[in-house]
């Protein structure tokens, strides 16, 4: 390795590390603020959430390695210009490509580690994070009571709420009680009330306000009751008094916690199992219509819709049987009531099939989203992977045009970069969760979209015909700093 590309590599590593690392704890920080409320002042360990932590730190490399690249680029790239360096380098007959070789090569096996790191690591990781979600689920059950939703606490206990605060009060309480053989069917529905849960986890305590009960009783003269009350409280008890980290076993299949070899078999199978199951649906169509035959009405050859469906032709002493009816011709020897019984029973029968093709149609559409879930967690691991590189391909001659180091705007073009991948991404994605775009489109769009961007900057650049005037970006900066600093005067104003 030559002298030059290990300066360069010394001066792009430095900011890559520090990046890296910044940016995990900001998407950490993101993943904290959607649990917090759930996780803290329930009397959970402090290592059962610092383990929480750890695995959910490591579900979101693949997503920091991209933007830590580009970030970390732009700043290299940005301080050789600043510095006056990247022209002293081309002076003396370095070329950008050889400048970019060693940071490509780098972020080539970054994006390899990537790749293998979200095939092998992750999937373990996720497992865990979910396995250890779960389990504080079950010993904290004030943690999964959310708004307009029902859940079970505790075993044939449901309950749904409006509202729940911070600090675990309730609005708008609707319990279905089932527990036991004596009250089956038992509900209770209060304006408000609190959920506790006792220091040794083996009860959680219902205080209810203002509401009424209603109750089946078996046995009894009086088979249904109800009354009111002012102020009611139950105590449930809980099976698990502790976090139990065990049930890895119910979270195994998720496609998260599979990697690509995996996830493929289980594609193969899904895919099979659709198949069986649409032939299945036709044979059903073509065993029960009303014409079995293998004509038409009016005796014209109908195309095969179930190539895989077994024959269903009927059969009497071994010759087959083909209905060969004429409507018009059938229709004319009834009487207007036996016509009307006709068409009545053709209605009923298209109402029936309707029904039945509304059911197995949602039925197929759900098979296909989960295999969706499962192609779309296949592509991300290489569209991750590839993306350390384009970033890379992108914020080198960034940092060329800007030659400007440091966070300030080096951070601000790396996030709005990294957004509108981000958006791109995510909005594709969701039209391919909806079974809208094929799902290597929908995951390959914004890499398709970065690509030539990259290149035509890196082109530009290394041919000198994308620059900017260095007085016009100290304006930009200047502006901004001028922006910052009205800003903080006014906040001082206001307080």
């Amino acid at each position: 390795m030559k002298r030059l590309h290990r300066y360069i590599l010394r001066a792009f590593i430095g900011p890559w590390v520090i990046t890296f690392l910044l940016c995990v704890f900001i998407l950490l920080m993101q993943f904290l603020w959607r649990y917090i409320d759930d996780l803290v002042g329930k009397g959970l360990d402090f290592s059962i959430i610092f383990e929480l932590m750890f695995y959910a730190s490591f579900s979101l490399v693949p997503l920091a390695l991209p933007l830590a690249g580009l970030l970390a680029s732009i700043m290299a790239m940005g301080k050789f210009g600043e510095t006056n360096e990247l022209f002293a380098m081309k002076s003396g007959g370095v070329s950008l490509y050889r400048i970019m070789a060693p940071l490509l090569a780098f972020n080539i096996v970054i994006s390899v580690a990537a790749f293998i790191f979200s095939n092998n690591i992750m999937p373990y990781t996720n497992l865990k994070m979910r396995s250890l979600l779960f389990g504080i689920q079950q010993q904290r059950p004030e943690v999964i009571i959310q708004n307009g939703i029902f859940v079970e606490p505790a075993d044939d206990i449901f309950i749904k709420v409006d509202q729940k605060t911070r600090n675990n009060d309730l609005n708008g309480v609707l319990i279905y009680d089932h527990r036991g053989t004596s009250t089956p069917n038992n509900v209770t529905m209060a304006s408000s009330g609190n959920i506790m849960i006792t220091e040794d986890n083996s009860m959680m305590i219902l205080e209810l306000h203002d509401g009424t009960r209603h109750e089946d009783i078996k046995g009894s003269k009086y088979q249904h009751q109800s009354s009111k009350f002012d102020r009611q409280v139950t105590y449930l008890e809980l099976d698990a008094t502790g976090i139990d980290k065990n049930n890895e076993e119910f979270f195994k299949g998720g496609y998260e916690m599979l990697n690509n070899q995996q996830l493929k078999y289980t594609m193969d199978s899904l895919y099979v199992a659709l198949s069986d199951r649409e032939q299945e649906i036709c044979g059903n169509f073509k065993r029960f219509q009303i014409y079995k035959g293998i004509t038409d009405v009016y005796g014209n050859n109908m195309p095969s819709m179930c190539p895989k469906a077994p024959p269903l032709n009927i059969t009497a002493e071994g010759e087959s049987v083909v209905s060969k009816i004429k409507i018009d011709t059938l229709l004319s020897m009834m009487d207007n009531v036996q016509k009307e019984r006709v068409y009545e029973f053709a209605v009923n029968y298209s109402r029936s099939a309707n029904t039945y093709l509304n059911i197995v149609s949602d039925e197929i559409d759900g098979t296909r989203r989960w295999i969706v879930r499962h192609e779309i967690e296949w592509y991300r691991k290489y569209s991750l992977s590839l993306a350390c590189l384009l970033f890379c391909l992108i914020g080198i001659p960034l940092g060329s045009i800007i030659r400007k180091g440091g966070f300030g705007l080096s951070t601000v073009v790396s996030v709005f970069i990294f957004l509108l991948y981000y958006i791109i991404s995510t909005t594709f994605e969701s039209t391919v969760k909806e079974l809208v775009t094929p799902t290597y489109i929908g995951m390959w769009i914004s890499s398709i979209i970065l690509l030539p961007i990259g290149i035509y900057l890196v082109v530009s650049v290394a041919n000198d015909n994308l620059r900017i005037n260095p007085r016009v970006m100290n304006k930009i900066i200047n502006f901004l700093k001028l922006k910052r600093q009205k800003n903080r005067g006014d906040e001082a104003d206001e307080q």
